[in-house]
């Protein structure tokens, strides 16, 4: 394939990622926070001893969690509003950084193992707080609840819940996909799920140029992808489904079950089933 036609697929696919995510972005901005309503459920049904609720949000999550299965996080990597501000919040970022260095900071880079654990922290938190009696007040001061009003060019109703978000969005412009990867609680219960094997990616690690990054260096959580004869990565619940190692990859090396060729057909099809399911919840 020459530069231009190289250059051409770029774009088509750049348009066709923005156009979804635009889509979720504007459309169903509130799956994260009905999903985890829904984890919220469950933790004080259990606490209670009482049977599971059958609602909006126990439905929600329950179609999440079965995407993830079996398409890995694409509902992170496209779908999910604050994920897609943290990205526009880290481009804008980047382009300024790029105009007084060589490459953005990644300034969280060599405690990343350590934080990936935050996610979980912030997770039994929060179910505790709920299981106690403090929902209400949780999602009062939540940063999703914030974030939900000034999409709606409306002023938050909890001062906590703003500082936080702009405390998240802060994070954000500094570390790639800082928030989702180290403190979202919704997040912990995605890296929990376990994917089938067609939806994680791999490579063939002696199809690599020798010393070549490329795939780690572009990916937001800075996962080294596994070879084939390693079977699945443990840290396969941590990848976004993002698909930019696919895209990066010199060698066009990275594959799931579906071949390179077919990255933009399946990305296509898996984002309007996903529509589909959302305009049913």
């Amino acid at each position: 394939m020459d530069k231009n036609k190289k250059k051409r697929r770029r774009i088509i696919i750049d348009a066709v990622i923005v156009t979804i995510r635009l889509g979720f972005f504007v459309a169903w901005p509130a799956l994260f926070a009905t999903a985890f309503g829904g984890v919220k459920q469950v933790a004080e049904s259990i606490a209670k001893q009482e049977s599971l609720p059958w609602n909006p949000f126990i439905f929600t999550l329950l179609v999440l969690l079965g995407f993830t299965i079996v398409f890995g996080r694409f509902f992170c990597g496209f779908a999910c509003a604050l994920g897609t501000w943290g990205d526009a919040v880290y481009w804008i970022s980047s382009q300024i950084q790029k105009k007084r260095r060589k490459r953005p900071l990644r300034c969280l880079k060599k405690g990343e193992r350590i934080l990936r654990f935050g996610k979980y922290a912030v997770l039994v938190i929060v179910l505790i707080l709920c299981i106690e009696g403090f929902g209400a007040q949780v999602a009062l001061h939540s940063p999703f609840s914030a974030f939900s009003r000034i999409r709606q060019f409306a002023v938050p109703e909890s001062r906590a819940g703003l500082v936080l978000f702009l405390l998240i969005t802060v994070g954000m412009a500094l570390e790639p996909r800082c928030f989702c990867r180290f403190f979202c609680p919704m997040g912990a219960v995605f890296s929990l799920m376990p994917v089938l094997p067609f939806s994680v990616l791999k490579r063939e690690k002696k199809q690599c140029v020798n010393g070549c990054n490329a795939c780690q260096n572009i990916c937001p959580a800075h996962l080294e992808l596994p070879s084939d004869s390693q079977g699945d990565n443990v840290l396969s619940g941590e990848c976004f489904s993002c698909g930019k190692c696919r895209r990066q990859c010199p060698r066009q090396n990275v594959y799931g079950g579906l071949q390179k060729a077919l990255f933009l057909p399946s990305l296509v099809a898996k984002a309007a089933l996903l529509a589909v399911l959302a305009t049913n919840l």
